[in-house]
Order: structure tokens, then sequence, then C-alpha cells
């Protein structure tokens, strides 16, 4: 389905707020205080039956104000997939050093326009707790998009790369500006990429001295893509002998890291 199709199935940000903030109000309002209880009908049964609706409206209320927090949780997830997944499907990495390798990704931005613009319009209107549940983790979510997305790109050259990176930098400062965190996903995120400056056999290595970092999935789709990217690495019968290396280093850096954990509880 096509995102307008999607966005236009819900209320829009500003409309979901509006609705979130009069939900609210009535909740407020419909919440019975003491006071009113001494005032409200004649007998102690009508006034039971009142307050009890007015519980009931309240709970009402507050489901209501719940699942447009939710929406609102939701939408701008929803904004990361349409933006970045076509970044990595149908965006153009193997370019040469140019002014074009310096720019962000034209999705980036405006990926980075509509997080800032529901950021605004939410900051004045949500309490900070409700504020961060809508923002917290999309660093996390924005990272394994961009991971997961290396499998797509048919090819990456040096200068894509370094695109990746800065649209991966410039995607972070946002969200710190947001969160007022560092949002250390997307170090993980960049980190992956730059995996990529290295050779087939230098990645391999690079698994060996510094550990399992990453899925066997993102090494087995990042080492898939240097053999796309660069010349001169083999054919395919050479890609399936480092696929199968790349798996046994990962299973030795499983053994080791399990012999550890079982002598340090062996030594306690």
């Amino acid at each position: 389905m096509p995102y307008s199709d999607t966005c236009s199935c819900c209320l829009s940000t500003s409309c979901v707020k509006k609705v979130w903030e009069h939900a609210e109000g009535l909740r407020k309002c419909a919440t019975p205080s003491t006071a009113d209880s001494q005032v409200l009908g004649e007998s102690e049964r009508s006034r039971e039956q009142i307050l009890q609706t007015l519980s009931d409206l309240s709970r009402g209320f507050q489901d209501v104000a719940d699942r447009c927090l939710l929406v609102l949780h939701l939408e701008v997830r929803v904004h990361c997939f349409h933006y970045l997944i076509p970044l990595t499907k149908q965006g153009n990495y193997a370019i040469v050093a140019n002014v074009e390798s310096m720019d962000y990704d034209p999705l980036v931005v405006k990926l980075n326009k509509d997080i800032s613009a529901i950021e605004e319009a939410m900051g004045a209107a949500l309490q900070q707790h409700k504020f961060q549940y809508i923002f917290e983790g999309l660093g996390h979510l924005i990272s394994c998009i961009l991971i997961n997305g290396a499998q797509y790109f048919k090819r990456i050259s040096e200068s894509g790369i370094k695109k990746m990176c800065r649209n991966i930098f410039v995607l972070q400062q946002n969200l710190t500006n947001i969160t007022m965190s560092r949002e250390a996903d997307l170090d993980f995120a960049r980190q992956y990429y730059e995996m990529l400056y290295n050779t087939p056999d230098e990645l391999l290595n690079l698994v060996v001295d510094q550990g399992v970092r990453y899925t066997e999935l993102e090494y087995i789709n990042a080492l898939s893509l240097l053999h796309r990217s660069q010349t001169g690495v083999g054919d395919m019968s050479t890609q399936n002998i480092r696929l199968q290396r790349l798996k046994e280093i990962i299973c030795e850096q499983a053994a080791i890291k399990q012999a550890t954990k079982d002598k340090k509880i062996t030594t306690v």
C-alpha cells in the first residue's frame, strides 16, 4: 500500500495530538473529587451510580488518550520505514568522489524534517515521559533498517560509504538534539558501513581481531556486498569459500566466549 494511502487511513499527527489533548482534559474533568461526591444526588444509590458513570467515562477517555499516544509512537516509525527502505533499495551508492557524494541523501533530509516537525508539534503538548515514549528507541530502529538494508545495495563505492556515514551522522545529530542522549545505536550502524572500506579478506581478519559484533546474517550481507562492489576479489566459488570461513570464525568466537564465561563461573 502506498505511503499516502497508509497515512490517509489514520489521523494526521496534529489531529491525533488534539484528540489526545481533549481526551486528557475530559478524563480529568470526569474524575470525581471528594467534594463532588457530597453534593451528587439525594440518595446514596443515585450518588454511587453517578460516581460509577463518571469513573467509566474517565477510563474511556484515558483509553482514547493512550490509543492516540500509541498512534503517535507508530507514526514516527512509519516515517522511518517510508524514507529509509527506498534509500537502500533504490539509492545509487556506487558513486565516484564528487559534489554529489558530499551531499546528504534527499530521503534522509526529508526524514529529518518530518521528525523535527513531529517533535515541534509534540513538545509543547505532551508531558515529558509521554514525549520520551514517542522518540525513545528511534535510533535503534533506524540503525536496524540501515544495517539490514546493506543486502539491497547492488554495489557501493568508497564515496558511497562516506555518503552513508554522513547520512547516519546527520540523523544521529537530529535525534540527539531531540532526546538529549547520544543515540549510540547509530554509532553501531556507522561502524558497520565503515567495515566496507576493507577488502573481503580484511573483513574476515577484522572479525577475528575485534570479535563478533554483528549477527551472522549482517556479516554475510557485508561480505556479499564487498564481492559485488570490488573488482579482483574472486569469483563465486571464492566468495563461497570466504562465506564458509566467516561461519567458522563466528563459531570459533562463540566457543571462545562460552569458554571464558564458563571459566568465570568456575572461578567464582
